[in-house]
C-alpha cells in the first residue's frame, strides 16, 4: 500500500511538472475561494468522458498548482485495479479535494469545507473504483490465463515434437536392427545350404574310402589265382612223371 501510495504521489507530481499529460478530467464543486457545498457529483457514466479536453479543468488546474506547492496533505487513498480515490486537506484553507484517477488521469476533482460531504464524496468515489476497475481486473486475471495457457500449449507442442522426433528415431533404429536381421538370416541359410553341400561331397567322400578300405582287405580272388601259372609241375616234367628224390648225405659234427 505504501508503494501504491507513493506512486500516486509520483504521478501526481509528474503531471504538475508537466511528464505526464492530464487528460480525461471532469470536475465538480466550488471554486477555491468558496467555501459553500459542492454540488452533487457527476454519475459514473458521466465521470468518464469520452474524449480528453484539449485543457485541464480551473479547479483540476488549482488542485495541481497546490499539489506542486505542497501546500495539500493526503489523508486517504483506495487503489482498484488501475483506478484510484483520493482525499487531500489543505490545511490554510480548511479545505478537502477529492480526486478519482485512472493511472497517470484525473478523471474527476471535487473540493468541499465540510469533511463530513468529503468523506462521503470519497466513499462514493471509492466504491466507484471497485465497478470502474472490474474489467481491468478482469482483463488481466484472463490475459494472465491466457499466459498461462499459451505456455503450457507451447510446453506440450514441445514435448509432442519430442516424443514425435523419439519415436521416429525409434522407428528407424527398428527397421535398421530388422534389415540386418534379414541380411543375418539370408546370409545363414546360405551357410546353412553351403553346409549341407559341403556334408554331402563329405559324406560321399567317406563312403568312397570305405569301399576302397573293404575292397584292399578282402584280399585277391579265386578269379585272380585261375589266371596265375601253376607252380605245382616244374619245368620240364610232364604231369604223369613222378620227380626223383635224391638223397644227399651231410656230416654232422
Amino acid at each position: 500500500m505504501e508503494k501504491q501510495k507513493r506512486s500516486i504521489r509520483m504521478a501526481v507530481f509528474a503531471v504538475v511538472m508537466g511528464v505526464l499529460p492530464v487528460t480525461g478530467v471532469a470536475w465538480a464543486g466550488t471554486d477555491s475561494s468558496s467555501n459553500s457545498a459542492p454540488s452533487a457529483p457527476v454519475s459514473a457514466r458521466q465521470a468518464v468522458p469520452s474524449t480528453a479536453p484539449a485543457e485541464a479543468p480551473v479547479l483540476t488546474q488549482h488542485v495541481l498548482q497546490s499539489i506542486k506547492e505542497h501546500r495539500l496533505v493526503e489523508l486517504r487513498t483506495i487503489y482498484n485495479g488501475p483506478f484510484a480515490a483520493a482525499m487531500f486537506f489543505n490545511p490554510s484553507t480548511l479545505n478537502y479535494t477529492v480526486v478519482l484517477l485512472k493511472n497517470h488521469d484525473f478523471w474527476w476533482v471535487g473540493q468541499t469545507a465540510d469533511g463530513h460531504k468529503a468523506e462521503m464524496l470519497y466513499t462514493k468515489l471509492a466504491t466507484q473504483t471497485i465497478r470502474l476497475s472490474a474489467p481491468d481486473i478482469a482483463k488481466i486475471q484472463l490475459d494472465a490465463r491466457i499466459a498461462v495457457a499459451r505456455s503450457s500449449l507451447l510446453a506440450q507442442q514441445k514435448r509432442e515434437a519430442e516424443l514425435e522426433q523419439q519415436i521416429s528415431a525409434q522407428q528407424k533404429i527398428m527397421q535398421a536392427g530388422t534389415a540386418a536381421q534379414s541380411q543375418l538370416l539370408s546370409e545363414a541359410q546360405a551357410l546353412n545350404s553351403r553346409r549341407q553341400e559341403l556334408q554331402h561331397q563329405l559324406d560321399q567322400t567317406n563312403a568312397a574310402i570305405a569301399g576302397l578300405q573293404s575292397k584292399a582287405q578282402e584280399g585277391p580272388s579265386l578269379g585272380d589265382l585261375q589266371t596265375l601259372p601253376s607252380a605245382s609241375a616244374p619245368v620240364g616234367i610232364t604231369p604223369h612223371q613222378k620227380p626223383k628224390i635224391q638223397v644227399r648225405a651231410t656230416a654232422h659234427p
